[in-house]
């Protein structure tokens, strides 16, 4: 079972890597609400992004003679993160992105590092590092700047939304835990990226087919719709191998600290696509989450 590391010297890869990986992630809200906008069922949409996701990570591991091990503690992994990391999660965030906007729901990934921390000292994988602490607590702020003041969300009646979409930080937070406990020593970062897609495919797939819910693309040519799904298929298979490989050098604590950065670029593309203006509460919050980002990652290289 691998440990959680301290990342040493002045290795930069981790933290390119976490930047990269959120770019991609906050991406991915403004992708799934323009795929929910156009009918897709959050199943069906589960189901092709795992799927299509899959495929591309299965050539890439053949083509690079990677081996996908299926051993019993491998397809515990697969299936553990498959479903909490990403069938239960996906359903919710498409669920949800009908009703909030893409930017506030990037916004609600910024708790991931707060239960994380609480959980890893729980499970006492890590002691307890004041920097750290501090860190993670002005990310936490910064997503009280959003929540809080009367005028963070455009409609108060969107709260019971916000607090449903919260599962979702839950369940990524739980699934950074289960990678790093759950994972043999002689796992591939892209084999375990490919066996998540698989088996999060395997278990939407009957689901999708006995609801009815099947989302044909391409039925009406390359639509805005269709656009979405594929683009959002190519961040999935991308994104895993990142979130492995950061999981590997740094740890769960770690890879955590990815929503801060999700924050950023899940605004950035909600005002991009969607034109939505942020408060100056979320300016506050944006500076609180760097500052965070910030401290986290000094205390992780001293």
């Amino acid at each position: 079972m691998p440990q959680p590391v301290e990342i040493k010297g002045h290795d930069p890869l981790p933290l390119i890597f976490l930047c990269v990986l959120g770019s991609m992630w906050g991406l991915s809200f403004s992708l799934s609400k323009l795929a929910v906008m156009g009918g897709v069922h959050p199943i069906a949409y589960a189901w092709l992004q795992s799927t299509g996701a899959a495929i591309f990570l299965l050539i890439v591991c053949r083509l690079w003679r990677i081996s996908i091990p299926f051993s019993r503690a491998h397809v515990i992994l697969y299936f553990a993160n498959g479903l909490v990391g990403l069938v239960l999660p996906n359903i919710n965030i498409v669920a949800t992105a009908q009703h909030l906007p893409a930017g506030i729901l990037s916004t609600l990934v910024t708790t991931v590092p707060v239960i994380t921390y609480v959980m890893v000292l729980m499970l006492r994988i890590e002691p307890f590092r004041p920097m750290r602490a501090i860190g993670i607590g002005l990310g936490f702020l910064g997503v009280l700047f959003i929540i809080g003041p009367e005028d963070g969300l455009p409609d108060r009646a969107m709260v019971p939304w916000v607090l449903l979409a919260l599962v979702t930080p839950l369940l990524y937070a739980a699934n950074s835990i289960l990678s790093a406990k759950l994972r043999p020593d002689d796992t591939h970062s892209l084999a375990a990226a490919f066996g998540m897609m698989l088996s999060s495919s395997l278990m939407t797939l009957p689901v999708m087919l006995a609801t009815g819910t099947f989302y044909p693309l391409f039925a009406k040519g390359l639509t805005v719709t269709d656009a979405a799904m594929l683009g959002q298929i190519t961040v999935a298979a991308f994104a895993y191998m990142f979130y492995f490989e950061i999981i590997r050098r740094a740890g769960p604590v770690y890879i955590s600290q990815v929503s801060y950065v999700v924050i950023a670029f899940g605004l950035f593309w909600g005002w991009m696509i969607f034109d939505e203006q942020p408060s100056l509460w979320v300016f506050g919050s944006v500076a609180c989450v760097f500052a965070g980002v910030g401290l986290v990652n000094r205390r992780e290289q001293v």
